[in-house]
């Protein structure tokens, strides 16, 4: 794997740490990218007749190959493997974040105080919202919204290493291959955009945002996410590596920045972590924030169904819902952002969907085993509806597509809607 970027925050594994590191590396790859697709195999020469004959029809949904697969002793083993290597990649690495604290958190001092004119904003009275607090998301130890104490930067730390371990390094030593993916698309879709401000929602430690502040150097550049270490270890971060950007913690359900203030509003890897009522509130809150001549984009992993329309991928994508602590990645799936926006109060005419290729994989960087060399974008060109007046409708528009949209899931399913629990939160 080609190693992660040392900037001055990131924490410095010793040999034995590093070796550890490097041998979850390995293992995880010959899990996923070996292993893996040795179940499809299974799925077509075993569990599939085993359906058929058991039910009298084939399987017609993800859902009915996940029954059938459960039975499979070699399904079961995969999925032990799998979940066996996240939870080494977090021994390995939480020992390196933890025996750094104290040098990252001295160091975050001395960054904030002589580097950069970006400004970080903490909030030590916000809550961060349960359906990130009730969950460690992708298993990290502590979760999201981790304090150790003042000043703290270690849930931050550790996001950073995981986030290169976790993709494989397929988001590219610097991380930031989404975001670079985004900017590739801003370039040749609108060339003309100058945006005088931009705002990255769910900004995590800011990786994916420095390229924004790239790309746009006269704009002025605002990150946001609810964890408290996130946004500390980003300004931090981006402060060593010469970007100013202004950090904030606020909940991007409701921000405290005015109407209409950004000619540019963008997330990464954000919706899939994100309960369906919170995309619904966020979704409006972006109408709220962004200018008349504004645009929006969201970019994620492609995981809609309307770009895996066999019912095995969608099967063996859902993987990560049930073992991996993402539980509103398969709701996202069954959901249409473009649905979502509609409902928020966006011009339907200017809404659309697409896949972009990644910028790593275009590029001299070599990805290997890490992420697909694509992202799922929903772009909104242009805010046009009244604020002020439709406020109330658009909140019962988006309830009213979610509803449908949760309906139409349970159809296909063949089964009864129940009572929404925390994936609604």
């Amino acid at each position: 794997m080609n190693r992660q970027f040392q900037h001055a925050m990131l924490p410095l594994p010793v040999h034995d740490e590093q070796s550890r590191q490097d041998f979850v590396h390995d293992y995880k790859v010959h899990v996923l990218s070996v292993l893996g697709p040795r179940q499809r195999a299974v799925y077509e020469e075993g569990a599939k007749p085993a359906f058929e004959r058991a039910e009298r029809r084939l399987p017609e949904s993800r859902r009915d190959i996940d029954r059938a697969m459960k039975r499979e002793p070699s399904w079961k083993m995969w999925s032990s493997l799998n979940r066996t290597g996240q939870e080494l990649m977090w021994d390995a690495i939480s020992d390196t974040a933890f025996r750094e604290r104290d040098r990252l958190v001295a160091q975050g001092r001395r960054l904030r105080a002589s580097k950069g004119t970006g400004a970080l904003k903490v909030d030590k009275s916000l809550e961060v919202p349960r359906y990130i607090a009730a969950v460690d998301i992708h298993n990290q130890p502590g979760g999201y919204g981790l304090v150790l104490g003042d000043d703290d930067v270690y849930a931050g730390s550790l996001y950073d290493l995981s986030a290169h371990h976790y993709s494989l390094g397929g988001l590219n030593p610097m991380g930031s291959d989404p975001g670079d993916s985004t900017v590739a698309f801003l370039r040749e879709r609108y060339p003309d955009l100058k945006p005088r401000r931009i705002l990255d929602i769910g900004c995590s430690v800011g990786a994916s945002t420095l390229p924004l502040a790239d790309a746009y150097p006269d704009a002025e550049v605002h990150a946001i996410d609810v964890a408290e270490t996130f946004v500390r270890y980003a300004d931090a971060r981006a402060k060593d590596l010469g970007r100013n950007v202004c950090f904030a913690q606020m909940n991007a359900e409701k921000t405290d920045y005015p109407d209409g203030y950004f000619d540019l509003v963008v997330s990464h890897l954000f919706f899939h972590e994100t309960s369906a009522r919170a995309l619904r509130n966020v979704m409006a809150e972006a109408h709220r924030l962004l200018a008349p001549s504004g645009v929006m984009i969201h970019s994620d992993v492609p995981e809609s169904n309307q770009f895996h329309p066999d019912a095995y991928d969608q099967w063996w994508r859902d993987w990560t819902t049930h073992y991996n602590a993402e539980p509103y990645r398969s709701t996202l799936r069954d959901s249409s952002l473009s649905a979502a926006s509609v409902a928020a109060g966006f011009d339907p005419a200017k809404v659309y969907e697409t896949k972009i290729g990644s910028a790593a994989a275009a590029g001299t960087y070599k990805k290997t085993h890490g992420y697909g060399a694509e992202w799922h974008l929903v772009v909104t060109i242009c805010a046009t509806s009244s604020r002020s007046s439709q406020s109330s409708a658009r909140r019962s528009r988006a309830d009213a597509v979610m509803r449908m949209q949760r309906r139409r899931r349970f159809a296909l399913a063949g089964a009864a809607p129940k009572p929404i629990t925390r994936s609604a939160v």
